[in-house]
């Protein structure tokens, strides 16, 4: 069950880069950049949401990891 949490984990960071990277070159006019952000507008202007999320899904998996190694 941790490993499940830490994998998406670092899934929801990876968005999380990609997103903001996406912000970032949306100014340039980057093609990749204005596909992505196509996808949604709401998580290129905030992806700190997922890195939220991702934080989140870190520390219920290292709490289970821990857990299950006290027990």
């Amino acid at each position: 069950m941790a490993s499940i949490f830490i994998f998406l984990a670092a899934a929801l960071g990876a968005a999380a880069a990609v997103f903001h990277t996406a912000h970032g070159q949306l100014y340039y006019g980057t093609p990749w950049a204005t596909r992505v952000c196509g996808v949604s507008q709401m998580l290129c202007n905030n992806p700190d949401y997922l890195a939220y999320a991702a934080g989140g899904c870190l520390i219920v998996g290292l709490g289970f990891a821990l857990g299950r190694a006290l027990s």
